[in-house]
């Protein structure tokens, strides 16, 4: 069963946590689609950081990398990012929210690709999971699984 608060975001702002969620969501999404600009900014505003570390897994490019925190998950993925020139990703129709107190779990898959520096066009799919935590106030993404899908 899934229970359903309300928190404080701002003062005197009530925002349902499904909404949050679904906002850090994009966000996530806006973040691993620079399009044409750097990548690695913002990531620190929805993932934990600190004392709360994070968990991430992924097989991007064939092995699975795992990473404890955020910094480990920026040095591994700018250096990748850096070797394209556009990319860009959008969930599918498929983003699944669910909420238990201080915890939330999202479930999705994107589609998404670009160009690398010597033009070469690149398409992915990917299925993910995020789990959510409630720290101090702040929806805090503390686990990331990403597995590579069929190509779309």
């Amino acid at each position: 069963m899934t229970t359903l608060t309300t928190v404080t975001d701002q003062p005197g702002q009530n925002v349902e946590p499904r909404q949050q969620i679904q906002q850090l969501t994009q966000q996530w999404v806006k973040l691993w689609s620079p399009k044409d600009k750097a990548f690695g900014e913002g990531f620190e505003q929805i993932f934990a950081t600190g004392d709360n570390e994070i968990l991430v897994f992924d097989n991007f490019d064939g092995s699975v990398v795992v990473l404890h925190s955020l910094q480990e998950y920026l040095n591994t993925w700018i250096p990748v990012m850096q070797q394209f020139t556009f990319w860009e990703i959008a969930i599918e129709e498929n983003l699944e929210i669910s909420i238990s107190g201080d915890l939330a779990v999202t479930t999705f898959s994107f589609v998404g690709g670009g160009r690398s520096k010597d033009g070469q066009d690149y398409k992915l799919r990917q299925h993910g999971t995020h789990v959510w935590k409630r720290i101090n106030g702040q929806w805090r993404l503390v686990h990331e699984h990403l597995t590579v899908g069929d190509t779309p």
